[in-house]
This record gives structure tokens, sequence and C-alpha cells, in this order.
């Protein structure tokens, strides 16, 4: 079996096991009356049953011993978590004297030694074996110290598990990889009964004890294959950290206490951190997202050379000692106050900084994803989407809630899109698009799930959007800054805003995203906070107006009537409108000229210098005048004269300007409908966007052109899709039928539109998909507008959300926003803001695992939906993961191309192990093979290659270059005769043919 296959059956048979196991484990405890009663200072308020540890190790070993391999480790370490599990069982029903217990340990931290898994550090064999008696017996008694809470030792041997795994493939270790994912595994199954409110079994000594031995063993081994010896203790140290620190703790305070180590307590770091945070399953949530970064800088730290990890350690170090001084200054006694057990079951109600903080991560990370490409990059949006589906999945076992039925709606047809794009597989050319395409919609639906947990109040969905605000805005000023620099040019591409995003249309979604999430601010009654908000808001549509892009014109427009059509209270918002549309317009020529009148598409410095201060000066026009006219509306409501009257002569005074535009509008109509009709004749007829300008819109020739490329790409997937209605061609196997029939050069790989993009490659099916998650956004709205009507915060919420999904939706409609997971996100956020639940109380559809079978009875509709969401995430998770590891092994194949061939022949054999359908890896080892003149060699590859995509024109491009190098003159005709029948209009091939010396006439 393949790396992929043997860590998908230790993972998942290790979870399944466990989790079938448990509920015997419950049964036979409480048989047997084997419970852990709550007396003296233990916090859980009945007793609770013990055995969580018998049915943990039966999973783990179960998985070890069937998909590990390799009996020479196996052996010794499933033979001393068995003995550990049944002294620490033995223990939890008689006392077994510590130092009994310590002896044991020290008996398997040598012989583990004696096998080969221990420490070697070359120091000799009598300092590596009293390393590794040391460092087994230390780690076995961490986490029976650290299981002091629900959840607490069986999620961080989780998160350490993680992070060996992730060692061991990285550096193709398969006994590590499949022997951590086994371990972790089985924590995942144990979870759901231990981390539920509250908890219906115990790991007890007979489950933390061989819990840490299997995770001394699994670090030892992952540690020791840095490169330097020395530094797999620093790697080591880095994997265990919270653990670490939490015996750290405990032996400094109870030392300074002059209390025995020995003796129990509620002085650890999880009853610290209890104090700061509602519920005992937010600690180990918390505590274990921690460890995850630190078991991350771990994994980097092995790749990163010795000073990136001499650096990570230094901070550790650092970080952990100023976290123990600073939780020594409180007083153990106000960690041991009992709460009121209902509350200990259920949390504490309101806002848990945890919840607060995770959204405004999520939140400015989206926001600020510009910097980053928006991670558009596979190698960025990948493990961010392996994340928020482990999130989610914990998210969802920890706190299960009832989703709204607009909620419920989208959610399932984003996720829909992603499994429905999974299944496509099975009849599209290209395997990998597919695969590719459906994680990425998994991605986005695991995020919606996440933030549809997490947003329970209006203060959330506040501090979500404005995270996303924020981050927006600080682009912005990036921008502003670099406008006013020593080198605006480098912004530009082709006299057109580029930077920082990379992309220009996206660049132009992105300021009209924050347009109206800083916008909804300016909603804010305080003159103090809607004049800077509404300032903001002008800079983002003068930077958005410097993209020049039509789709973006179209976002604001489309954005603008649903913002003022269906959100309550339009009459101060047009206002607002109107002042920051003055502003703009007043800074409108500057930003214009920047376009007109770049020469060869280079912008010169006095040009940026002019566009940034009209920007920066309409901004702050903008700013001033609605934060007066704030004040003055405020002041005139307020007045029992004015009070009544204010509003509706307000309303009656927008009349002037409806009615001059209607005017105007009347008196050009002849002109705009001969505009339009040129327009037209230019979209269809596929005119360059300046040439089809006329002379009296020079000025404005790109945003009022119809010109341009995007009939062209519609008409192809029209006609895609009336050939393939039900099912399409799969999912991102757009291109091949683009490249046979397009009347243009441009090469592009979908047809810039997300509704057109889902009927050509997914069918009617696919498209009704979408329609469901546009459907439950537009539900969401509907059921929106009473609360915003009675609620200033909901109505500014309102505005922000209406406004940044349906620029981004507007956008995608015509372009591939939908690609950009950065900005995606900021719409689906926007999304969860519109369709989350608004009961007062969240009914909980599945109270965890532990209550499935209940739940089942009482609610199988909802039970069903709960399981079927589960499903979707273990095959988001399982179809990512193997994404993730294929590419990783691909990119370090392509980094050592030019100096380590072989490394790359056999990182790229290791990638094609876990995706044989990956066309780029193909081409790395084809490369890898020329190097060394192995051109028949590199010919076979890219064969095999084309037995999974026969019609793909690259390799046949490739197939004939080979070929022509090696002057094989007639397969090198063939091959590229192929290649101009898949693709007419390469103007490379057309070269070739047309160039004498290559003989190919």
């Amino acid at each position: 079996m393949i790396l992929a296959e043997r860590l998908l059956i230790g993972l998942a048979l290790a979870s399944a096991i466990v989790y079938a196991t448990t509920p015997f484990a419950i049964s036979i405890a409480d048989r047997l009356q084997f419970y852990d009663k709550p007396i003296g200072y233990k916090g859980h308020a009945r007793p609770t049953p013990y055995l969580g540890g018998a049915a943990l190790m039966v999973g783990f070993v179960s998985a070890m011993i069937l998909a590990a391999g390799d009996w020479r480790k196996t052996v010794p370490l499933v033979g001393g978590v068995a003995l550990l599990w049944a002294v620490g069982t033995i223990d939890d029903r008689r006392t077994v004297s510590p130092l009994m217990r310590v002896v044991i340990e020290v008996v398997l931290a040598a012989m583990i030694w004696a096998s080969g898994l221990g420490w070697d550090l070359h120091l000799g064999g009598a300092v590596n074996l009293t390393l590794t008696c040391v460092w087994v017996v230390g780690i076995v008694n961490a986490f029976n110290l650290f299981d002091n809470m629900d959840g607490a030792a069986s999620m961080m041997a989780l998160v350490v598990s993680a992070g060996a795994a992730l060692i061991g493939i990285v550096r193709g270790d398969v006994w590590l990889a499949v022997g951590a994912a086994s371990l972790g595994g089985a924590c995942l199954g144990f979870l759901p009964r231990n981390l539920c409110l509250p908890a219906r079994i115990f790991l007890g000594d007979g489950g933390s004890m061989p819990l840490g031995f299997a995770v001394a063993v699994l670090v030892m081994v992952a540690a020791s294959t840095s490169t330097v010896a020395w530094q797999s203790l620093l790697v080591a140290l880095l994997l265990v950290g919270i653990p670490a620190l939490d015996t750290s703790l405990v032996i400094i305070s109870r030392r300074r206490r002059g209390v025995s180590v020995l003796t129990g307590g509620r002085d650890h770091l999880t009853h610290r951190a209890r104090r700061f945070l509602p519920s005992a399953r937010a600690v180990a949530l918390s505590l274990g997202a921690i460890q995850a970064v630190v078991s991350v800088v771990a994994v980097l730290a092995i790749e990163g050379g010795t000073s990136f990890l001499v650096i990570s350690a230094i901070l550790y170090v650092l970080a952990a000692g100023g976290a123990v001084v600073l939780l020594e200054r409180q007083k153990v006694e106000e960690f041991g106050a009992q709460t009121d057990p209902a509350v200990r079951e259920t949390g504490a109600p309101g806002d848990s900084p945890a919840g607060l903080a995770c959204l405004a991560l999520l939140g400015l990370g989206a926001g600020l994803s510009p910097f980053f490409f928006a991670y558009y990059d596979t190698s960025a949006w990948v493990p961010i989407g392996l994340g928020l589906v482990a999130a989610s999945a914990v998210a969802v076992v920890a706190r299960p809630t009832r989703p709204s039925a607009p909620a419920a709606l989208a959610m399932g047809g984003l996720l829909g899109l992603g499994i429905w794009s999974l299944i496509s597989t099975a009849w599209a050319e290209s395997v990998e698009n597919a695969v590719v395409s459906g994680n990425r919609w998994l991605a986005y639906g695991a995020l919606l799930l996440l933030l549809l947990v997490l947003l329970r109040s209006e203060r959330r969905s506040a501090v979500l959007l404005g995270a996303a605000g924020l981050g927006v805005a600080a682009v912005a000023i990036s921008v502003l800054a670099r406008l006013l620099g020593g080198n605006p040019g480098s912004l530009f591409l082709g006299g057109r805003l580029n930077s920082p995003l990379g992309y220009i249309n996206g660049e132009g979604c992105l300021f009209v995203i924050g347009f109206w999430l800083c916008f909804a601010a300016a909603e804010a009654r305080r003159a103090l906070v809607a004049g800077p908000a509404a300032g903001m808001a002008a800079l983002m549509a003068c930077l958005a107006m410097l993209s020049q892009s039509r789709g973006t014109a179209l976002a604001m427009l489309f954005a603008l009537v649903a913002v003022v059509a269906v959100v309550p209270g339009r009459t101060r918002r047009i206002y607002g409108l109107l002042v920051v549309a003055g502003a703009t317009a007043l800074a409108a020529p500057d930003l214009l000229r920047v376009y007109e009148h770049s020469a060869g598409g280079s912008v010169s410095v006095e040009a940026g210098h002019v566009a940034g201060r009209a920007a920066l000066l309409g901004a702050i026009a903008a700013g001033l005048a609605w934060g007066l006219l704030t004040l003055v509306w405020e002041l005139a409501v307020s007045s029992r004269a004015w009070g009544s009257r204010a509003g509706t002569t307000g309303s009656w005074l927008l009349a002037i300007p409806i009615v001059v535009v209607l005017v105007l509008a009347g008196a050009a109509s002849q002109r705009i409908e001969h505009s339009v009709r040129s327009q037209w004749h230019a979209f269809t007829n596929l005119t360059p966007p300046s040439a089809s300008a006329t002379a009296s819109t020079a000025s404005q020739s790109r945003l009022l052109s119809g010109g341009g490329n995007r009939y062209d790409y519609w008409r192809i997937a029209w006609r895609v899709w009336r050939e393939n209605p039900v099912l399409g061609v799969g999912a991102g196997n757009y291109p091949r039928s683009y490249y046979e029939q397009r009347a243009t050069t441009e090469d592009i790989d979908q047809p810039h539109s997300v509704e057109l993009q889902a009927l050509s490659e997914l069918g009617v099916v696919g498209a009704l998909l979408l329609a469901c998650f546009l459907g439950g956004i537009g539900w969401g709205i509907a059921r929106m507008r009473p609360t915003a009507a009675r609620s200033p915060l909901s109505r500014a919420l309102m505005v922000g959300a209406v406004g940044a999904v349906v620029a981004w939706l507007a956008q995608t409609s015509v372009d591939w926003m939908h690609l950009l997971p950065g900005l995606t996100a900021i719409a689906v956020a926007a999304a969860a803001v519109l369709v989350r639940s608004r009961s007062p109380q969240l009914a909980a559809a599945v109270a965890g695992y532990s209550r499935f079978g209940k739940a089942f009875a009482s609610r199988p509709a909802l039970a069903l939906g709960a399981s079927a969401v589960l499903v979707t995430l273990v095959v988001a998770g399982a179809s990512l993961s193997r994404q993730g590891l294929a590419e990783i092994y691909r990119s370090r194949a392509q980094h050592e191309l030019d100096a380590r061939p072989v490394a790359t022949i056999t990182d790229a054999n290791r990638s094609l192990e876990i995706d044989s359908d990956a066309m780029e890896t193909y081409y790395v080892k084809a490369a890898a093979l020329a190097r060394f003149d192995q051109a028949s060699a590199a010919q076979t590859v890219l064969r095999q290659a084309l037995q999974h995509e026969p019609n793909n024109f690259v390799t046949w491009t490739l197939l004939g270059d080979i070929s022509l190098r090696e002057r094989t003159i007639g397969a090198a005709k063939r091959d590229y005769d192929r290649a101009h029948e898949l693709n007419p209009r390469d103007l490379t091939l057309r070269a070739l043919a047309a160039n004498p010396s290559t003989g190919l006439q």
C-alpha cells in the first residue's frame, strides 16, 4: 500500500474502533462501579466512568498492528502501551505506589532504547539510555498530570501526534507517519464522549499513562530526523511544549508553596486557563490550538536550519517562562472555587474571549489576504482548508448547534458543490482539476460551517466583519502610502492598479467589498465613528476606480442597488452614499487620468502622486462632511421641534436628485441607446476595450467599453453545457473545450462566470447546488430585515454583509473571484452573518456523538443532517490531505530540480504514489530525467501522463519538444500536430511550424 492509503487506514480504523468501543467501556464501568468520584480537588459534578483508556488503546493498538508495519518498531511500542494500560488501570482501581510506577516506566524506557526507538545523540550508550529513561518517565507523567480536565490530555495527544505524523510525511518515514496518525485517530474517536458537556467517560491513569508513553516514543522518533543530533532535543521540546509548560508550572508552584508534587490539586495550567474561558471544552480546544501552533513551528524548524530552530526554542522558553511568572502571581485558591454544575455543564453564557479572538483572526486573515495573492496558490489554501476542516469538525463535536433553514440551505449548497465536484472525477478527463476544484469548494463550506458554529451573537458578527474590514483598510492604506512614495508605478500593470493582490480585477473587487464593510460603520450615530468610516469608504472607492475594472463597476452598482433596496433605514444611508460619491467624483479626474496617460502601460511618479493626493483629499473631505452631517442629523432628531419632521423632510429632499437624474437620462436617451448598441456590438465581436471607445468617452474608455473577450468565454461555456446538460464535463474541465473552440489567443482556464462554470462543468446538478447556496443567502437577507429595522447594530451588519456578498457575487458572475480564496472568504463571512440563527437559544441538533442515538430517535432529520455533515468533513479532510501531501513532495521536487535531480525523481515518485493524476508532477519528473540526457525515459513519463489525460495539449507539446531536440522530426511533427488539434490558436506551435530551422514544414 502507498503511504496515503496506510495513513487513511490507520487514522480511520483507530477512530472508528475507539468510537465504537467507548460505549461498551462505559457500560462495563457502570456495571463494575468503576468511577472517578468528585471528591477533594476534583471538579466534575457526578461520578464518571473510567476505562476510557481501554477503548482508546484497543483502537490504537489495532490500527498499529494492521497498518504500521515494521514489527521491529511496532512490537516494543505496543507492548509498552499494553503494560502501562494494565498498571494504570490497576492504579485507578487500587493505588500503585509512585516508586513502582517509575520503576516500570524506566524498564520500558530501557526496552525502547534497546529497540532503537530511543535517543541517539552520539554521546555514548550510557548518556543516550539515561536521556531516554528521563524522557519517557517525564512525558508519561506529564500527560498523567495533564489529564485533569475534560478532553485536555486526549486533545493534546491528538495535536502532538498530528505534528509527529506531519514530520513523518515530510521525511518519508512511513512507520512514524502511520503510527502517529493511528494515535491521533484514536484520540479523535475518544474526544466526542470525553469532550461533551458533561464528560461521559474519563481516560484515567489507564489511559493517560500509555497515551504519554506512545507520545514519548513517537516524538523521539520524529525529533531524531533532525540533521544535527543536539537539535533533536529542541524539536522534541517544541512538540510537547504545552504539557512541558504545565509540568514545569505545577512543580514550581508546589515547590514554592511547600506542597508535594505527587499530590493532586487545582493548580494546573488547565485550571488557571479555566478562569478566563467559559468551559472545560474551551480550555482543551484553546490549549490544543496553542500547541498546534508550536508544533507547526517545530515542523518548520526541522526544515529551516539551525538558526531558525534555535530562535524558535529561545522564543518558546521565554514565552513559557513569562507564562509561569504571570500565572504564579495568582492565588491557587482562586482556581479551586467550585462553579455551579449547570454552568459547568453548559458553559458560561455570552461571548467568550476565545470565540471572539478566533473570529477576529479569521476576519483579519481574510482581509489581509491580498498581501499573499488572496491565498490563490494551492500551497497556501490547501493547508488553510485542511485546518478549517479540522476546526469545523472539532467545533461541530464541541458545540453542536441546529442551523437556521437559510444556513442549512447555504451550507448544503457549498458542501454539495464540493462533493459533486469530487464525484465528477468519474467522468472528467482531468481528474486532478476536478479534485482541486472540489477541495476548494469543500474548504469554503468548512469555513461557513465553522462560522455558523461561532457566530452566536450580533457582537460576534460585528467582530468578524470588523476584523475583515480592518484588514482591507490596512491594504488600502499601504496602497495609498506607496502611491505617495517614491515608486508608485510598481503598483500598476498596464496603467491599472494591480498590487498588492496581483490581479487587477481582484484588486478592484477587494476595494468594493472593503467599501461596504467600512460604510457599514458609517451607519453609526456617533460622528467620531461615522466620519472616519465614511472617509475610509471614499478611499476604497477611489482605489477601486484606479483598477479601471468594468466588473468592479458592475459589482459596485449591483451592491448599491441591493443595499438601498433591501436594508431598512434608506434615507440616512442614501445621504451618506451621496456624500461619499461626491468626494469620489471630485477625485475622479485625477484618478482616471492615470490610465489615460500611462505611456506604454507605465505610470509616472507624478501621475501616481497626483492620484494618491486626490484619493487622500477625497477621503478626508468625505469623512469631514459625513461626520458633520451626522452630528447635525442627530441634533435635529433629538430636538423636540424637529425630531418628528427630520426624517420626513430628509426623505422628501431626496426626490430632488432623483428627478434631476431622470431628466438628464431622458434628455440623453438617444445617445444612451446608441452607446449601448455600439458597445453590445463590440462585446459580441470581441473588440478590444480601447478600440470600442468613442471619442467622447476617451478618458473613461475602459469603464464604459463593452469590448473584450468575455463573450468568447461565455459562448463556449454555454455550448459545453448544451452538449452535457445534466452532468457537465467535470469540475475544472472547461479548458479543453475552450482551447479547441476559442476565437482568440488568450489563455484562460475558466469561463469567468461562476454560474456558467457550474453549468458547463457540473451540469444542472451543479447549477442547482450553486442556487441553493445563493438562495440560502437571499433567504437569510429576508429573515434579517425585521431585526435590522429594530436594531442599529443589525442594520449596520446587514449593510456590510449584503454589500460585500452582492459585490463578490456580481463580479464573480463576470470573472473568477470565486477562485481567489481570500476574497471568497470575506464573502462567506458576510453570508454567515446573513444566514446565522437568530434564535435566543441555539437548540442542539446532536449533543455530541455520545448522544447520537437519542437525538436520532427524537430528531431523525437533524441527526441525519449532522451525520452527513460529519461524513462530508471526513471526505474533505482525506481529499485535502491527499492533495496537500502530494503538493509537499512535488514542491520539494521542483526546488531540487537544478541542484539535485536524483532527489527530484525520488520525491516526484512519492508524489505520484499519492496522486497519480497530477500532470505537473509528471512534467517535473520528466525534466529531471532530461537533466541526465534520458530523453526516452522522459518521453515514457510523459506518455504515462497521457494515460490519465490523453487530450492534454501541454503534454503533447512537451513530447514534441523532446523529439525535436533529439532530431526525430517525424515524431516531433506527429506530436505537434496532435497538440495543434487540441489548441489550434497556440502561437508557440504556429511559430515552430513556420520556422524553417525546425524542419517541421
